[in-house]
C-alpha cells in the first residue's frame, strides 16, 4: 500500500477490511470494548517517537493512521505497510514485529496499544495473541520425515541437510516470515580463518593473551588437549617468523570455554570449534558473500568475526536466507503463522508436533524420523527472564531486549514438558551496544565514555563485563565514540549510512571535538583526556583499563557519538543436547526422535557468549541436528 500524505498524516489503513488480506476478526469473542471515537497514542520507535491515530467503534478497531515520524525510509516501510493491516485483521496489537525493523515495529505496536487503552479497552484484550478467540475448520494433518519447529538459522540449516540426505521436511514458525532472530543479527560470525586473517598484524598484547591461556591450569582432559595443540601451533608460528594474526580452532575453543567461565560443555565446544570454518563455507556455497575484512565484534575478544555483505537485504539475512532459498528450491515446506504448542510422544519417542495457526485452526504434523526444536531463546519473555535470573539486579520490563517478540522460549517449555533436561538457564546475556545509537558491531576504532566523558571499561572485554560496567555508570548509559576511521563519507565498512541517523536523538556528528562535547553535554576537558589516554594506549600498547584490541588513533574528523545502554541479547541456557544434537532427558538419557539446535539449547556458551559465536552455533548444530535426524 502506498503512503498518502493528507493533513500531515500518513494514512496506512482506512478501512477494517483490506482487499486481498483475508477476513477481519469481529469484536465478538475478542473481549474488546471501546468508547467509540478517535484516539492518539505515542511510543518510541527507532528514529524517535511514533504517534498513532486510531478510530474505534464499540467493539472493533476501524482504522489506523500515523503522524509524520522519523523512522528510516525503506527499512521501516515493511512495518508500516504490514502491521496496521494485521492489527485490523486480528483486532489486536499483540501481533508480531516485522523482522528487520524490530524497533520501528515495537514503536508502531506500542503507539497503537496506547491509543486503544486510551479508548477504554483492557490491556489483556488489546495485546492477546492473534487467533486466540477465532475458530476455524478441522485439524490440519500432515506427515514428513522430519518436522522442524522454527524457521530461523538453525531450523533452515537443518532443513538443508535433511533435503541433501533425501528426506522430506516441514518447518513450522509462528511468525509470518522466515528468519527468526537470525535475521536480526548484527553481522558477526566467528571462525578461525587463517587465510583471511593473514592480512592482520598480530600485536604483542595479543601474543601475551595466548601465552596467558597456555599458562591456565586445565580444568579437564579436553581443555588440556586444546592447550597442548595450541602450544605446538604457537611454537611452529614463532619458528616461522610470521607476524600475522594467529588463530586456530584450538584457540577459538579455549576462548569460548574460558570466557564462558568453564561452564560450557567441553564436548560440544570441541565440535563447535572444529566445524566453525566449515559453517562459514557452507553459507558461502549457498550464496552468502562476505566483506574482505576480518574484525572483532563487541565481546568477541579476538579478530575472527566474518561480516556478510548486504546483497540479501540485512546482514543477518545472509545467515538464513541462503538456506531458506535452497530449501524452497528443493520443495521443502514451510508453515508460517503457525504456533507449535506441544510435542507428540508415543512410547517414549517424539513422533510429531501439535499446534494452532494464527487463524485459529488446529494442526498436527507427524514425523516419521524425528522432530527438531530450533525455536530460539527466551530473551523477549519477561516472565521467564525473571524466573531464571540470578545474576542481574532485574530483567523486568524496564530492561529492553534486542530480540524479536517471537523469542519467548516456546521450544524450551515444550521440551521440558516432554521430559528434557534444561541447563544453564540462569545465564542471560546483556549486550551494551545495541539500538538507535549504535551503527557498527565492531570495536577496533571505537571507545566508550560515560555521561561525564570518561572512559570506564576496556572496550574489547566480555559482554557481561561491558554490560555490568555500563550499568554502573550515571544513568546506566554511555556514548560510543567514532571518527573517520570507522565512518568514511558517512558510511561504515559494513554498509550502514550513519549520516542518515544523525539527528535521531541518539547519534551526534561534529567536525570539532568542542562541538561534539557540547552536543553530548559532557565536559570537553574530560573528553579530551579520554582521547589522549586511548591514543597513548594505541601507541604503546599499555592501556590502563586493560584493552589490547586496537587499530588506529582517534582524532580524524568528522566525529560521531552514539548513546546507548545494555539490553537483553542472548539466553545461554536451554535444552541439554549431546554432540549429535539429540535431546537429553532429566535422567541423562536420549529422548528418541527429538533433537534441538541454536539458542533454544544450552551448554555451548557457558556463562557468557562471545560476540559472533551465536551464528556459528546456530549453523553448526542446525546442520548436525538435520543430519542426525536422518540417520
Amino acid at each position: 500500500m502506498k503512503k498518502q500524505f493528507v493533513s500531515g498524516l500518513i494514512i496506512l489503513a482506512l478501512a477494517a477490511a483490506v482487499a486481498g488480506f483475508g477476513c477481519k476478526t469481529t469484536g465478538k469473542g475478542t473481549g474488546l470494548s471501546f468508547n467509540p471515537g478517535t484516539y492518539e497514542g505515542t511510543a518510541q520507535g527507532f528514529g524517535g517517537p511514533i504517534t498513532a491515530v486510531v478510530t474505534v467503534n464499540a467493539d472493533s478497531i476501524v482504522s489506523i493512521e500515523f503522524k509524520d515520524h522519523s523512522e528510516t525510509p525503506v527499512i521501516s516501510d515493511p512495518a508500516f505497510e504490514k502491521l496496521p493491516k494485521e492489527i485490523i485483521q486480528y483486532q489486536t496489537a499483540g501481533v508480531d514485529a516485522v523482522s528487520g525493523c524490530t524497533n520501528s515495529s515495537n514503536g508502531i505496536l506500542g503507539a497503537v496499544k496506547a491509543a486503544l487503552l486510551a479508548a477504554g479497552a483492557s490491556e489483556a484484550a488489546v495485546t492477546r495473541a492473534p487467533g486466540t478467540q477465532v475458530s476455524a475448520g478441522g485439524t490440519i494433518k500432515k506427515t514428513a520425515d522430519v518436522v522442524i519447529i522454527g524457521a530461523g538459522g538453525a531450523g533452515m540449516s537443518a532443513a538443508v541437510e535433511i533435503i541433501n540426505a533425501g528426506g522430506s521436511v516441514i518447518l513450522i514458525d509462528k511468525r509470518p516470515a522466515v528468519g527468526g532472530n537470525t535475521l536480526l543479527a548484527g553481522s558477526a560470525m566467528n571462525a578461525a580463518d587463517p587465510e583471511r586473517q593473514k592480512s592482520i598484524t598480530m600485536s604483542r598484547e595479543e601474543m601475551a593473551r595466548i601465552e596467558a591461556i597456555l599458562a591456565e591450569k586445565p580444568q579437564n582432559d579436553m581443555m588440556k588437549s586444546w592447550q597442548d595443540t595450541l602450544a605446538r601451533e604457537i611454537q611452529a608460528y614463532k619458528a616461522s617468523g610470521a607476524n600475522y594474526l594467529f588463530d586456530s580452532p584450538s584457540l577459538h575453543k579455549l576462548q569460548t570455554y574460558m570466557d564462558g567461565d568453564y561452564v560450557g560443555n567441553a564436548e560440544l565446544i570441541n565440535i563447535y570449534g572444529d566445524k566453525a570454518l566449515d559453517s562459514v563455507n557452507f553459507l558461502t556455497d549457498l550464496g552468502a558473500k562476505w566483506i574482505p575484512q576480518i574484525q572483532a565484534a563487541v565481546g568477541a575478544t579476538w579478530k575472527r568475526s566474518h561480516t556478510p555483505t548486504t546483497d540479501l537485504g540485512t546482514r543477518g539475512a545472509s545467515f538464513v536466507l541462503p538456506q531458506a532459498n535452497y530449501v524452497a528450491s528443493k520443495g521443502g515446506e514451510v508453515m508460517l503463522d503457525s504456533r507449535a504448542e506441544s510435542l507428540v510422544m508415543s512410547g517414549g519417542r517424539c513422533t510429531g508436533v501439535k499446534g494452532t495457526t494464527n487463524s485459529g485452526q488446529a494442526f498436527e504434523i507427524t514425523a516419521r524420523k524425528g522432530v527438531i526444536i530450533a525455536a530460539g531463546g527466551f530473551g523477549a519473555n519477561i516472565e521467564m527472564r525473571q524466573k531464571y535470573n540470578k545474576h542481574w539486579p532485574t530483567l523486568d520490563e524496564s530492561v529492553q531486549t534486542t530480540n524479536g517478540p517471537q523469542a519467548t522460549g516456546d521450544g524450551i517449555v515444550m521440551a521440558e514438558k516432554a521430559g528434557a533436561n534444561l541447563v544453564g538457564m540462569e545465564w542471560i546475556q546483556l549486550i551494551p551496544t545495541y539500538g538507535p545509537g549504535v551503527f557498527t558491531p565492531y570495536i577496533e576504532n571505537q571507545m566508550y565514555v560515560n555521561l561525564n566523558g570518561d572512559r570506564f571499561v576496556a572496550e574489547d572485554g566480555r559482554r557481561d563485563v561491558l554490560s555490568k560496567a555500563a550499568l554502573e555508570q550515571p544513568g546506566a548509559k554511555f556514548y560510543i565514540l567514532s571518527d573517520a576511521n570507522t565512518v568514511v563519507n558517512g558510511m561504515t565498512s559494513t554498509g550502514t549510512n550513519v549520516d542518515e541517523r544523525v539527528g535521531n536523538g541518539y547519534i551526534y556528528k561534529a567536525a570539532a571535538l568542542e562541538d561534539l562535547a557540547r552536543q553530548m553535554n559532557v565536559p570537553l576537558a574530560n573528553l579530551q583526556a579520554s582521547i589522549r589516554q586511548f591514543n597513548q594506549s594505541v601507541r604503546n600498547g599499555n592501556d590502563p583499563l586493560g584493552r589490547s584490541v586496537f587499530d588506529k588513533e582517534f582524532g580524524t574528523p568528522p566525529f560521531y557519538a552514539g548513546i546507548t545502554s545494555p539490553m537483553v541479547h542472548h539466553t545461554m541456557g536451554g535444552i541439554e543436547i549431546n554432540g549429535k544434537a539429540q535431546v537429553i532427558d532429566t535422567k541423562g538419557k536420549i529422548i528418541p526422535g527429538l533433537y534441538a539446535a541454536g539458542e533454544t539449547t544450552g551448554g555451548i556458551h557457558g556463562s557468557n557468549r562471545l560476540g559472533g559465536n551465536a551464528i556459528t552455533d546456530v549453523v553448526t548444530f542446525g546442520r548436525i541436528a538435520g543430519r542426525s535426524s536422518m540417520e
